[in-house]
């Protein structure tokens, strides 16, 4: 009786590095490109409301609570009313200079 055991010649591989896991499950039409600073990702986001994709992706994306929301290139000043749709760019941005800035007095 032999104490060996025939090991397995399966290879597991993970994720291809290069691949979007959002977009194999969310078409575009259902989808909204998100971006701050270095961040930009594709997200099932439709239906959603900005200030909930704000609350949603601040911790994941670093999104600064002072950050300006633009939809399609158009400043969002109402959050709470502005529902987002599919196909559109969705945009944080915090203004040049203001990190560190102190008034000259």
């Amino acid at each position: 009786m032999s104490k060996e055991r025939e090991r397995s010649r399966e290879v597991l591989t993970g994720p291809d590095p290069f691949s979007d896991d959002f977009e194999s499950f969310h078409p575009a039409e259902a989808s909204v490109e998100v971006i701050h600073g270095v961040h930009s990702h594709t997200m099932p986001l439709v239906g959603m409301t900005v200030r909930q994709a704000r609350e949603e992706l601040s911790e994941r994306m670093h999104i600064d609570p002072d950050a300006l929301a633009v939809v399609d290139g158009e400043e969002v000043s109402q959050e709470a009313d502005f529902v987002l749709a599919g196909k559109q760019i969705l945009n944080f941005v915090k203004p040049a200079g203001e990190r560190g800035h102190t008034p000259i007095r």
